[in-house]
């Protein structure tokens, strides 16, 4: 992730909420079913948790509430200031850092029960040596037989029909109406896209219009287990939104035990 991606994060952070109809529930929801999921896989909590891609706090801050031990960190230095915010406001306990997820394990220099990369955080390792790098870092913050997390669109699906646009997703507020969509502009190859995300904020009989671009690479199944096995991990997974009911599909892959 370079400098524009970490941009893109900086100028969004305080927006971010406005992209959700409900931020906190939906993080509440979130970590729910991100809860079950570990549980499942690592067995009764709580876990020590990284949360490397942690934005705002959207899953941290719930599952954080959960009862998890939570380290949270994330390349944009105005995203995790706001997480520590909310995390205030909501009376949560975690920890954080700032931090990009190619030299995670440095920076962290602890292991944990399982690390998370939710929400599209991987796609923006736009080439494969910078994917083997974020990965590699994740693995290495891992306990023996501890578990990588991550979630992020179905780019093998997605490459089949590119759609040009998300949205427009309207939101009611007491003091006026928000849109929030997004266009998308597909490189010639279906491998990329640049992402367009507007916020639209009534204002009294104002509008004003936001707009926020990052660059994505449609990083599919197969080139992600590429990297999971390149950087020792096994028993690789996939978890579909029909099964856990999460937004986007996980997956999953595990440190080896006695590492």
């Amino acid at each position: 992730m370079d400098d524009p991606t970490r941009a893109f994060y900086d100028a969004l952070a305080p927006a971010y909420h406005r992209l959700f109809a409900d931020w906190a529930d939906s993080a509440r929801r979130q970590a729910a079913v991100l809860d079950r999921l570990i549980g499942d896989l690592l067995g009764p909590g709580p876990h020590a948790l990284l949360d490397a891609a942690a934005g705002i706090g959207t899953q941290a801050i719930g599952l954080a509430a959960l009862g998890h031990r939570v380290h949270a960190t994330d390349l944009s230095p105005a995203a995790i200031a706001r997480l520590r915010r909310e995390a205030a406001a909501a009376g949560v306990a975690l920890t954080t850092d700032i931090a990009d997820l190619r030299s995670l394990a440095t920076r962290v220099g602890d292991r944990f029960d399982a690390v998370l990369a939710c929400d599209n955080a991987l796609p923006h390792l736009l080439t494969d040596a910078d994917l083997g790098l974020a990965v590699a870092n994740m693995a290495a913050t891992l306990r023996p037989g501890g578990l990588l997390l991550a979630s992020l669109r179905d780019y093998d699906r997605l490459r089949l029909d590119p759609p040009r646009a998300e949205g427009p997703r309207v939101f009611d507020d007491p003091d006026g109406r928000r849109i929030a969509f997004q266009v998308w502009d597909w490189t010639p190859d279906r491998r990329g896209y640049r992402l367009h995300q507007f916020l639209v904020v009534q204002d009294g009989a104002a509008w004003r219009a936001d707009h926020f671009v990052v660059e994505y690479r449609a990083l599919g199944r197969a080139d992600l287990a590429t990297a999971l096995d390149a950087a020792g991990l096994v028993g690789t997974r996939w978890h579909e939104p029909e099964t856990v009911g999460y937004h986007q599909p996980i997956v999953t892959a595990r440190a080896p035990a006695g590492t």
